[in-house]
């Protein structure tokens, strides 16, 4: 080992210090591409180029096991200073100091984020490849590998210790240690590899077992490669014509392109995307939220024609998977262990593919506790993916016979038989007698020592005599333990072969078995995930989008609370104060005196005071009175993950937890608004203990409609001057709320 490394230290640096070049280049690249957008910082810049480019570089070098973690200390509260709305949607009025916050912005806790972006990692072996190449066409060994491998994870390490800013009192870490070692574990694979590619052919010579191995993971590798391409093609174009998509969007996928290729053959598979929300957070309330997204979702969002084309999608990457084995393998052992590898493979990055959260304490204007995984669901692509995978095992080689072609039978390791050669002088061994012609079996050979002369005539028994020229044969019609021979020429206007009408027949018998294939393979799969689906909770919508199901025990205890309660338009709602029933049918409400009705901008329909100001921020709609002190708000969430009900328990919960506010719950209870679920919420609060001892008395009824989008009605003023019984302002709100 000292004389080892003592070569690869006094080598030949500088041609390795050029083939790290292709590595470095490449990060530096992706990083800087990655700095340019602002990521909504157009008000106020307060995460800089230079430091979008270190959280940048913080992001890639995941691909090789690094991480990113923010750290913050400092500030009074974990959760940040209180808005005093009590808004139903959970996102108050949003900041505009880009993804940190405002400049003043105080945070104790932190965060991490967990995903591997496979392009980064399939870059940089790609990179690694290329200047291993370089180095191999120089006569390169193994010495060059590990100098290779040293210098690349030396820059790694220094990327990473760059990767470190500190923003606004948040420090955020890429883990150098961990990515500068997957760095050189990677590189050590791929330049071995490429540098000693000679003697691990000769090695592998003389072992066929693991040669047969290792010519089926190759052919694996790159029939998943091929899948992975299609299937990411598909997800990126699938993703680009989603609405609100825009290229700073569009430009973030692009490191993440494999995992959304890994999804998609999933999806196309069976294997559903799993999505699991575990603890408190402040934007949206406290949650515990599971759920999938499958086959049966994109039926219900985008039709059944999405099934179809998914299932299709499915049916061709099998089938290249299949097809791919057939060809390349030398038998059908060899097929099934390509097929084994490539099973195997798309399990390894479909559990690398998800991404995973965690929060602890407050940044910026998030705060909470808790974790969040999406990612698809390993289980189910191995029970999906044994399906597909063994029927376009079995199916390849008669797809090969269908489209007219023939398996790749890989050459024999050592060389082939020279053809015998007579005559004198053709090398035989003193002693040795000259082989028999195999035409003319016990007759003495005849040895054109040297070409006839022109003036002296040939007789024709020679020339008959003659042996047939080895080189005639053509190696497709040889047959094994066959003597060689000539080929017979076929006639022109010949009858065909008799196994022509054999071979129509087997088209047929096997056009008929791919399409009960795809029949029965895309059946169980369909009838497994509707089987899923029935053992659903039934109370989710049709209707609605993708969304998740909720926790057994808290839901089951709430839905037999709501049961046994009367309906809210059969019985006022108990608490202090007598609200009007939010489920009065709005078909008939009239307007009391002085209220006009608004054709809100938004997409609703409410009735206001007259003389009211309409003010906009982020996804809140504010009519405010010109005196004060009052206001109606209207707040929308599009997709919401969580129900208005858990939505208003984890912004009471942030309440609870700010004592200045002094906090009184006056009622919180679910109901039904407009035949859809809600829930109501009745408090008194102080909002701003250090400017006002005013008490504001806040009532606010949320439902999420069809679509997803969740819509609050909030009422707000002094409390002092609030009577239930001559309320009129939310009243006329929730009697003629409507979305356009």
């Amino acid at each position: 080992m000292g004389v080892f490394f003592g070569r690869v230290f006094r080598g030949d640096w500088l041609s390795s210090v050029k083939a790290a070049a292709w590595p470095a280049g490449l990060l530096l690249v992706m990083a800087l591409a990655l700095a340019i957008p602002s990521y909504g910082q157009d008000d106020e810049v307060v995460v800089g180029w230079s430091d979008r480019l270190r959280i940048a570089l913080a992001m890639l070098l995941q691909g090789f096991g690094g991480g990113f973690e923010m750290k913050a200390s400092g500030g009074s509260s974990p959760f940040g200073s209180d808005s005093g709305s009590g808004s139903g949607s959970g996102s108050g009025s949003g900041s505009s100091g880009g993804i940190f916050g405002d400049s003043g912005t105080d945070a104790m806790g932190a965060a991490s984020l967990s995903l591997v972006p496979l392009t980064v990692t399939l870059l940089w072996i790609g990179a690694l490849y290329l200047g291993a190449r370089m180095l191999r066409t120089r006569g390169a060994g193994l010495e060059a590998a590990v100098r290779l491998s040293l210098l690349g994870s030396g820059l790694v390490l220094v990327l990473a210790l760059f990767a470190q800013p500190e923003i606004q009192g948040v420090e955020i870490s890429s883990s150098p240690l961990l990515a500068a070692l997957g760095a050189l574990a990677i590189s050590l694979a791929v330049t071995c590899g490429v540098l000693q590619r000679d003697d691990l052919a000769a090695w592998l010579a003389q072992r066929p077992g693991a040669r047969s191995a290792v010519r089926a993971f190759g052919t694996a590798v790159r029939a998943l490669g091929a899948v992975v391409a299609l299937c990411s093609l598909v997800g990126f174009v699938a993703y680009a014509t989603t609405d609100d998509v825009d290229g700073t969007a569009l430009l973030i996928a692009l490191p993440i392109l494999p995992n959304i290729g890994f999804a998609v053959l999933g999806l196309s598979w069976g294997a559903p995307v799993k999505f699991d929300v575990q603890g408190q957070f402040s934007m949206v309330g406290s949650s515990a939220e599971s759920g999938s997204f499958g086959l049966s979702e994109i039926g219900d969002v985008w039709g059944n024609g999405a099934v179809a084309g998914a299932l299709s999608l499915g049916v061709v990457c099998a089938l290249t998977l299949g097809v791919w084995a057939a060809r390349r393998s030398a038998d059908r052992r060899e097929q099934l262990l390509a097929a084994g590898f490539s099973l195997g493979l798309v399990l390894l990055f479909t559990g690398v593919s998800g991404v995973s959260a965690k929060l602890a304490g407050g940044l910026a204007d998030w705060g909470g506790q808790g974790t969040s995984e999406f990612a698809p669901s390993v289980p189910d692509a191995l029970l999906f993916g044994l399906l597909w995978v063994g029927a376009a095992t079995f199916l390849g080689p008669y797809v090969l016979r269908l489209v007219g072609q023939q398996a790749l039978v890989p050459p024999a390791p050592t060389a082939p038989p020279m053809p015998p050669v007579y005559g004198p002088g053709a090398g035989y061994a003193p002693g040795a007698s000259a082989p028999a012609d195999p035409a003319l079996p016990g007759a003495p050979p005849v040895h054109p020592a040297a070409p006839p002369k022109p003036d002296v005539p040939v007789h024709p028994a020679t020339v008959a005599a003659a042996p047939s020229a080895p080189y005639a044969v053509e190696p497709h019609t040889m047959h094994l333990g066959a003597a060689p021979g000539p080929v017979a020429p076929v006639a022109p206007g010949a009858p065909p072969v008799p196994g022509a009408a054999e071979r129509k027949r087997k088209v047929l018998i096997w056009t008929a078995t791919l399409t009960a294939a795809f029949v029965i393979g895309g059946g169980a799969t369909a009838g497994a995930l509707l089987l899923k689906k029935n053992n659903d909770e039934s109370g989710r919508a049709q209707n609605k989008p993708p969304a998740a199901s909720q926790s057994p025990t808290p839901q089951q205890d709430r839905q037999n609370q709501q049961d046994q309660q009367p309906s809210a338009s059969a019985t006022p709602a108990a608490g202090p104060s007598q609200s009007p029933s939010p489920s009065v049918s709005q078909g008939g409400a009239t307007l009391p005196a002085g209220f006009v009705l608004k054709q809100d901008p938004a997409g609703f329909t409410v009735g206001v005071m007259d003389g009211w100001k309409r003010r906009q921020a982020g996804s809140q709609i504010y009519y405010e009175a010109p005196t004060g002190g009052a206001y109606l708000q209207i707040g929308i969430v599009k997709n919401t993950p969580t129900t208005s009900y858990d939505n208003f328990l984890g912004l009471e919960t942030k309440h609870l937890q700010t004592p200045e506010t002094d906090y009184r719950r006056g009622q919180l209870i679910e109901n039904t608004y407009q035949g859809r679920p809600g829930a109501l919420w009745e408090f008194t609060h102080i909002p701003e203990p250090d400017e006002s001892s005013l008490r504001r008395h806040v009532i606010d009824q949320a439902f999420v409609a069809a679509d997803g989008t969740e819509y609050a009605i909030l009422a707000a003023g002094r409390a002092d001057l609030w009577d239930a019984s001559k309320d009129v302002v939310f009243s006329t709100a929730t009697s003629t709320f409507t979305v356009n």
